[in-house]
């Protein structure tokens, strides 16, 4: 890390509590091309080093990182970087492979499943990754440790019968609105929330939803009964179908909030309550339920990741490959929508 690097993360540090995440953003555009011309020194008198503790190595990642991950991965991120250094009591720049694997075989001592483990491991990898590629590390301590066997197991999805006892739990418009709106798109929560009754076209049966993973907007279709009972929830409310209020809002109090995904979530839950269903339920559910029905009515994987919005992770079908919303309207038509 150059002396330039620090000097800009510790002026980005001490602002991170001031500003949000876009005027954060703002500031190093500004302060890149406002050094860009500028060699930093230290002067003779100063000591020329930095105090790399752990604390400051794990906020300089947040504020790095804070502006690619959502609050909630971040959390999830430092929960298991803090976690490892109660394992692991050293400083983040002298952690080895062995610490690496003392950590991972004592959570599997502790009862931790592969899968668990798997995702730990993720995570630190994440993390010492970017300690190397930012200069702090010279190589990254996790790179050559083994994954753990995971046993796969059946996708978790409803069957046919399961997701009609699920719509008997559905007491009023908008709880079938939101179960038909999560079969036919199968989209997330969180980008179930952030849709406006404007965003759909009523014409086509269509919206074009923004990927709060793969950070990319794509088509998502309405067949004949989501739109109806869609409407009939909007018809209820005594809304226009070009209203901009929030698609599924609260019941009570101010109508114009639109549910939080959190709130999906626990509409859900209520749903499947009601119903009578032994089992869990929730957003996600619908979701690979969704996925799952493409590739049983004859559509193939790539069908079901491209309609549910998965990142490709292939390097051509990534960046070279163009899916038409053509491509996405087969699939709903043939493998997604009710006959």
């Amino acid at each position: 890390m150059t002396k330039k690097e620090i000097f800009k993360n510790e002026i980005e540090l001490k602002m991170k509590r001031h500003l949000n995440h876009d005027q954060m953003a703002i500031l190093e555009d500004v302060l890149s091309e406002a050094l860009y011309r500028v060699d930093v020194v230290d002067l003779e008198t100063l000591p020329a080093t930095i105090d790399m503790t752990n604390e400051y190595i794990l906020n300089l990642y947040e504020l790095k990182k804070g502006s690619r991950l959502s609050p909630e991965t971040m959390r999830a991120y430092m929960i298991t970087f803090r976690e490892f250094l109660r394992y692991v009591d050293k400083n983040l720049t002298q952690v080895s492979q062995e610490d690496v694997e003392y950590y991972l075989r004592s959570k599997q001592k502790e009862g931790n499943s592969n899968t668990s483990l798997n995702n730990k491991r993720r995570k630190l990898n994440s993390f010492f990754e970017w300690m190397r590629k930012s200069g702090i590390i010279i190589y990254n301590p996790v790179e050559n440790t083994e994954k753990f066997k995971e046993m796969l197991m059946p996708i978790d999805h409803l069957e046919a019968q399961e997701f009609e006892q699920l719509k008997s739990g559905c007491k009023t418009k908008r709880d079938r609105a939101l179960i038909e709106w999560l079969r036919c798109t199968a989209t997330r929560k969180s980008e179930a929330a952030r849709v406006n009754i404007n965003d759909i076209d009523f014409q086509k049966g269509r919206v074009m939803v923004f990927g709060s993973k793969g950070h990319a907007y794509r088509f998502v279709f309405l067949d004949s009964i989501a739109m109806k009972y869609i409407k009939e929830y909007i018809e209820e409310r005594g809304l226009r179908e070009d209203s901009p209020e929030p698609l599924f809002a609260h019941l009570k109090g101010d109508r114009s909030q639109g549910l939080t995904k959190a709130g999906i979530y626990s509409e859900i839950k209520k749903i499947a309550a009601a119903s009578g269903l032994k089992r869990r339920v929730y957003p996600h559910l619908i979701r690979k339920t969704t996925a799952t029905n493409i590739v049983k009515r004859g559509g193939s994987d790539s069908d079901a990741g491209d309609y549910i919005g998965h990142k490709p992770q292939n390097v051509t079908t990534k960046h070279y490959t163009y899916k038409s919303e053509d491509h996405t309207y087969r699939i709903f038509n043939s493998f997604v929508a009710a006959v």
